[in-house]
């Protein structure tokens, strides 16, 4: 099995399936991380409080040795 990866608007994913279908092989697709997390209102919230704090430079280092801490 081998995996390819395919980017397009929608019009070119549309056109791809119905390919992939009319040749019988089998996809599935994926729902992006940033898009899943937007999907839910206390994730979201959680991101953009996060990308706010990391463009105000609200943020701290922490150390590879401290991470599991």
């Amino acid at each position: 099995m081998a995996t390819l990866i395919i980017e397009g608007d929608n019009d070119q994913i549309a056109t791809v399936k119905a390919f992939l279908k009319s040749v019988g092989i089998s996809f599935r697709t994926e729902q992006d991380a940033t898009d899943y997390l937007l999907s839910n209102s206390s994730n979201k919230t959680e991101l953009l409080d996060s990308i706010k704090e990391a463009r105000d430079n609200n943020t701290r280092k922490i150390g590879l040795d401290d991470i599991w801490k």
